[in-house]
């Protein structure tokens, strides 16, 4: 019996060994990952029966707890309400103009330009800014693996159609949303702003983050502790328009 060559031998101890090791894991595509989120929070045709939403919950911020008003109408209105000292602070985006009014600042409501501007229209996304995001003109690319709060994530970035970025890590088991992080220049200063969601519990078959951390420079800032959510409650657009001065 003829002797097998040295090389073919170790060929055959490799292919042997490929055989019995557990597969690499293959790094999904972006758009495996938008279909795992989409899935992941009910589908396509749940998401789309969803047309307003109401939360209700407390915010905590430098030692201060604040009622707090959510209420959003497809496809990207947006108006929240904040109980501080008494006083009741609004911010809003009605499709076309950000707005905000506080009477600790002056009265009446004024228009919001700039960065605040910016993430208060992203925050207005009725289906955030995953979806959709290709008929917008943005772009998606997955950045790779990631660890949020000790759990396995992927990384993607968005790139806006008008030049802003943001990274977006979804969790590699379930698909949805673990944190969101984006770059907000104020005073000549550039933060980082991070916000990390957990604790999800399903509302009417749609997974909805209870807890939502806020971190500024790595060092939290604030928390949102989310105490009820209702879908399609009758809101009409006044609610959401800037009251004349």
């Amino acid at each position: 019996m003829k002797s097998r060559h040295p090389l073919a031998a170790l060929g055959a101890f490799c292919v042997t060994l490929l055989v019995a090791l557990p597969a690499a894991a293959q790094t999904p595509s972006a758009d495996e990952l938008v279909a795992k989120n989409l899935a992941a929070r009910g589908g396509q045709e749940k998401l789309q029966s969803l047309n307003t939403m109401k939360m209700v919950g407390n915010v905590t911020f430098q030692g201060m707890d604040m009622p707090m008003t959510l209420v959003t109408k497809r496809p990207n209105k947006m108006r929240q309400q904040l109980t501080v000292q008494g006083q009741e602070v609004v911010q809003a985006f009605d499709g076309q103009t950000v707005w905000a009014q506080n009477p600790m600042l002056g009265p009446g409501a004024q228009p919001v330009e700039g960065p605040q501007a910016d993430m208060i229209k992203t925050q207005a996304l009725f289906d955030g800014p995953l979806l959709g995001y290709k008929d917008r003109g943005d772009t998606l690319e997955v950045v790779g693996e990631a660890q949020v709060d000790g759990a396995k994530a992927w990384k993607l970035k968005l790139s806006r159609k008008d030049g802003r970025t943001m990274h977006i890590f979804l969790d590699a088991e379930t698909g949805l949303e673990r944190q969101m992080s984006a770059t907000m220049e104020q005073n000549g200063m550039t933060m980082e702003v991070d916000t990390i969601f957990s604790d999800y519990q399903p509302v009417e078959g749609v997974p909805v983050a209870r807890s939502v951390r806020t971190l500024i420079g790595g060092q939290q800032m604030g928390g949102l502790k989310v105490t009820s959510v209702e879908y399609n409650v009758p809101v009409e657009d006044t609610a959401f328009v800037m009251p004349p001065k």
